[in-house]
């Protein structure tokens, strides 16, 4: 995968997530999550966070796009980060790859979100005390 399509997988996985993961939501996430797409996303962060582990600028930009994910400037600038270090080192570039790989897989089918929104695409698969949907389909009517 081209470096700048990984970033984007990357950082576009990342984001419903990344205000959980700067309120220390990663263990939430990562450890309490019995599902496949919640332990990838907390290993793909675990993976980027330990990468640019003492590396100011780039753990500047990580917090930046994690306390205002929404902010595309946020976001770009996250991916160009990712892009440059995907460049540099070719065994973070193969891990993460493998990750956003196994993630899409996993996530192609599922989705789980707690107290907060989201827009998926596909089939999308709710489970909780309320939850609620559009467009709603309720076993095989048309």
């Amino acid at each position: 995968m081209e470096p700048v399509t990984l970033a984007a997988a990357a950082v576009g996985a990342l984001v419903p997530y990344l205000g959980q993961m700067a309120e220390g939501g990663l263990a939430r996430l990562g450890e309490a999550a019995s599902d496949g797409v919640s332990q990838r996303i907390a290993e793909l962060y675990r993976t980027i966070r330990g990468r640019i582990a003492g590396a100011r600028y780039e753990e500047t930009i990580l917090e930046g796009a994690e306390a205002q994910p929404e902010n595309e400037g946020r976001r770009a600038a996250l991916q160009n980060v990712l892009t440059e270090l995907i460049d540099a080192d070719p065994e973070f570039a193969t891990r993460l790859e493998r990750l956003v790989e196994e993630l899409k897989a996993v996530e192609a089918r599922h989705l789980q979100v707690a107290d907060s929104g989201a827009v998926a695409g596909n089939d999308l698969h709710q489970t909780g005390t309320y939850v609620a949907g559009r467009d709603l389909r309720i076993g095989d009517v048309p």
